[in-house]
């Protein structure tokens, strides 16, 4: 017997073995395990109660008949027993499979909750802007694409808004303050929108419109004027007050453009001619703007082309002591030699620098250049002043001075042969500010020159707060001194007063022998014009050096 269970242990048949399911795939050899155990067990009994019957039970009808019963109740039990046990392996791995799928099935809903959050947050940063919350300019060209592609007639309008000037807040400030106003600012803008519109921010200080109610002229007029009023009042940052204003370009579909590139390039051309006309304004698109907003940015590419290819070149003008009227100094000025057009004047090409920001790297070759080339005149000359015009990005930025201390350390030239000049205009648009970086400026040794005096504020009560050495007197009036006319009278004010307060007076832009000796007879100190020299390149100024 037990060699037998043996050999049925070995051959996987023992119900030990049988019954072991633990997976849920093998209840599926359940029905042919039970009938082999079945089978067998059956076979087994018999075979083993029927010897003993015949060798062991008495040979009377009675005995076998209780015996037969004994045998059958006995069969009866194992056979219960061991459909008990197998079904009780079956219902338990079918509950371990259900609560194994159960714990998928809430591990799949918290996937599939996880999944959408996480798509809902890709579609967030894919759509939307991260400063602002506002759509983007995928989404928001998005609806308009699905706007124009409407079988239906459909009519709407862009309105294309930039903020004026916005660069100056980074500059002064750093970005993290600019980005903390445009926040408020596209948080303001939501409420001059209707339901149906749509605000974006398209990047930078770009904002758009898309009003899908109207396009009727006086209702986006409307809407145009309520942006502009966001910026009446004045936007606090860090203590500090800034007004900002807005340019807005409007376009109307369709009669403006078909497709969504042309709208917005229209609306863009619309709105840089509100910049043109003063800023602060809003206007509709014109056909007739094209092709000066072309020019103007094919100027603007020009200009990127020439820092790049160093076509900038730098010139200079003698400035002579009028009493001695030998030269004691040069004010650097930049002129864009062209390949194909020659040498371009700065008033062709600085307004557009100044407008896209392109000014500081100007600014940055002329500084450079100049100081080079007067160190190297040093070596061969009598030390002379190096005059050189400053920007109001250069006097608002808040690292215009560390970078500055970097460009001397990096060309040698000594802080006192440099004269740094500025405009009233640019000191009075963060007046304290200016105050402060002229101080430091002066700290370091060099000369500050009031430039253009008498065209802007001309205020005695800032010019007396300004740390300044010297006033340039503006050529404008220096061209029309005549005997007793207005300008004579201005400017003989403006050279007693300066000399007042202790002050060196330069009169620029001399052209005649008169107007050089009014200035020498009201005891002007410095002149400069084309009455002693155009501006030169380097070495043509070397020439008049010698002498």
């Amino acid at each position: 017997m037990a060699s037998l269970i043996a050999f049925l242990k070995k051959k996987g048949l023992f119900c030990i073995n049988l019954f072991n399911y633990k997976k849920l795939a093998e209840l599926d050899t359940m029905p042919s395990k039970v009938t082999r155990i079945y089978f067998l067990s059956g076979f087994l009994w018999i075979f083993i109660t029927d010897n003993f019957t015949i060798n062991f039970v008495e040979n009377d009808i009675t005995s076998i008949s209780y015996f037969q019963s004994f045998k059958g109740w006995i069969y009866v039990a194992v056979t219960s027993w061991l459909l008990f046990f197998v079904l009780s392996k079956a219902v338990a791995a079918i509950t371990d499979k259900e609560n194994k799928m159960m714990m998928s099935y809430e591990e799949l809903e918290i996937s599939e909750k996880t999944l959408e959050k996480n798509m809902a947050e890709i579609e967030r940063l894919a759509y939307y802007d991260s400063l602002t919350g506002l759509p983007n300019r995928e989404l928001i060209f998005r609806k308009i694409n699905k706007l124009i592609e409407n079988p239906e007639d459909i009519e709407f309008s862009l309105l294309f808004i930039d903020l004026d000037n916005f660069k100056t807040v980074n500059d002064i400030l750093g970005h993290e303050y600019g980005d903390q106003m445009l926040g408020n600012i596209g948080e303001k803008m939501k409420e001059c929108i209707e339901k149906d519109d749509v605000i974006a921010r398209l990047g930078g200080d770009e904002f758009l419109i898309l009003k899908t109610s109207t396009t009727d002229k006086e209702s986006l007029e409307m809407t145009a004027q309520k942006v502009l009023d966001i910026f009446s009042s004045d936007w606090s940052i860090e203590e500090k007050d800034f007004y900002i204003t807005s340019s807005i370009g409007i376009v109307r579909y369709p009669e403006d453009g078909m497709d969504t590139h042309t709208l917005y390039k229209n609306a863009d051309m619309a709105m840089y001619r509100v910049k043109e006309n003063g800023k602060n304004g809003f206007g509709f698109y014109d056909i007739s703007i094209n092709k000066k907003i072309e020019e103007k940015l094919k100027m603007e590419t020009s200009i990127r082309k020439a820092i790049k290819n160093e076509e900038l070149q730098v010139y200079y003008q003698p400035q002579v002591d009028i009493k001695t009227m030998k030269i004691i100094g040069v004010e650097a000025l930049v002129r864009w030699n062209h390949p194909t057009e020659g040498i371009i004047e700065p008033s062709k090409f600085i307004p557009f620098a100044e407008e896209n920001g392109l000014i500081f790297d100007i600014d940055r070759i002329v500084m450079k250049t100049a100081c080079k080339q007067m160190k190297e005149w040093q070596k061969k000359y009598k030390p002379i002043i190096l005059s050189l015009n400053l920007t109001c990005i250069d006097i608002q930025k808040k690292d215009f001075v560390d970078n500055f201390k970097v460009m001397l350390n990096e060309t040698g030239l000594e802080a006192e042969y440099l004269d740094l000049e500025i405009t009233e205009d640019m000191v009075m648009k963060n007046f304290e500010h200016s105050i402060d970086v002229l101080n430091n400026l002066r700290d370091l040794g060099v000369r500050i020159s009031l430039d253009d005096f008498g065209t802007g504020y001309s205020s005695l009560n800032y010019l007396k707060r300004l740390p300044i050495d010297s006033i340039k007197i503006d050529k404008s009036f220096v061209a029309e001194i005549t005997e007793e006319s207005k300008e004579e009278a201005i400017a003989q004010t403006i050279i007693a007063l300066a000399h007042k307060m202790n002050l060196f007076v330069v009169a620029e832009g001399i052209e005649t022998k008169k107007q050089l000796e009014f200035l020498e007879e009201q005891e002007c100190d410095i002149a400069q014009g084309y009455y002693f020299n155009r501006p030169l390149p380097a070495s043509e100024v070397e020439k008049i050096l010698l002498m």
